[in-house]
């Protein structure tokens, strides 16, 4: 069958089809009503918020827009909420502290980072580093030097230093040899 069957037995899309065939026929008649209502400028006036604002969409536009406070306001807000928050975390941290020295523990605090004085002359903080810290980082620095950089260049010097490590072998070996021949070796 073509589709299904309607009360009066005819398939639905016959009567699609009717219907598409009366429309294309009356728009004729109504393009040139279209043409006029397009021609004209519709134009919408917003009130000067005199009317009553507690229904529809106006009611929904002053929601919006009471609920969008500005740059200020809500960066002052944050501002708030940080200070705060920071309080909180302070006064519970102390709480803790406070708790645990109670008890008998002795509470040790770690603090990050590196020891910092103040110069007595000047009143300025310095961060006091000492020089043979900084003479090992100088040190390090010239060490990390890139000699063998390339794959073939690690292997040569893998090869080199087996090599090596052979021939002493060898000569340690043979150095051993002639000790036992002539009985002046004493293992310990």
């Amino acid at each position: 069958m073509a589709g299904p069957i309607t009360k009066a037995g005819k398939p639905k899309k016959d009567k699609k089809r009717k219907k598409r065939v009366s429309s294309s026929t009356n728009e004729g008649g109504n393009s040139k009503e279209k043409k006029r209502a397009s021609g004209q400028d519709e134009v919408y006036q917003i009130s000067s918020g005199d009317d009553d604002c507690s229904k529809g969409m106006k009611k929904w536009i002053t929601e919006y827009h009471q609920s969008r406070p500005g740059l200020n306001v809500l960066q002052q807000r944050i501002d708030d909420f940080i200070t705060a928050h920071e309080e909180k975390l302070e006064q519970e941290r102390k709480e803790r502290e406070a708790q645990l020295a109670e008890g008998g523990w002795t509470v040790v605090v770690h603090h990050k980072g590196r020891k910092k004085t103040t110069d007595a002359e000047s009143g300025v903080t310095v961060g006091s580093v000492a020089q043979a810290a900084v003479e090992d980082r100088m040190a390090k620095k010239k060490h990390k030097e890139l000699g063998d950089f390339y794959r073939f260049q690690k292997r040569e010097a893998k090869r080199n230093e087996l090599l090596m490590l052979q021939s002493k072998f060898e000569q340690d070996r043979k150095r051993i040899q002639q000790l036992r021949a002539a009985r002046k070796f004493k293992p310990y």
